[in-house]
């Protein structure tokens, strides 16, 4: 764990903001050629990286889509939704690494939320 949190704050780091403000922030704001790079020199390392962000950002969005509504997370496995990440990073180079997550979110079935009844 101290690995991959030492890898997320060293690419965070090497984040150049090529502007004041920005609404993505870490891995997030890496370009998916760096993404692709990293990949191919520490691919367990860099994959966990890229959907511990992936899976934070898609739950955070979840979670902005109100009680009523969601995406079902659970509908593509883990080794899929990598793929998918890869697979977009690998069609658009230039676009940060976000993106990818949001297309992947997009793939996710959308659900209504029906609460469980007590016992």
């Amino acid at each position: 764990m101290k690995l991959i949190c030492s890898i997320a704050l060293a690419l965070a780091i090497l984040i150049q903001p090529t502007r004041a403000d920005f609404y993505y922030a870490g891995v997030g704001a890496i370009s998916c050629a760096k993404i692709a790079q990293d990949y191919q020199q520490n691919p367990t390392e860099i994959g966990k990286v890229m959907m511990t962000w992936a899976q934070g950002f898609m739950s955070g969005a979840n979670a902005a889509l109100g009680k009523d509504q969601y995406r079902d997370l659970a509908a593509m496995t883990i080794e899929a939704q990598e793929a998918s990440l890869r697979s977009y990073c690998d069609e658009h180079p230039m676009a940060e690494f976000w993106k990818a997550a949001m297309d992947l979110y997009f793939k996710f079935p959308l659900k209504k939320y029906t609460p469980r009844t007590s016992r």
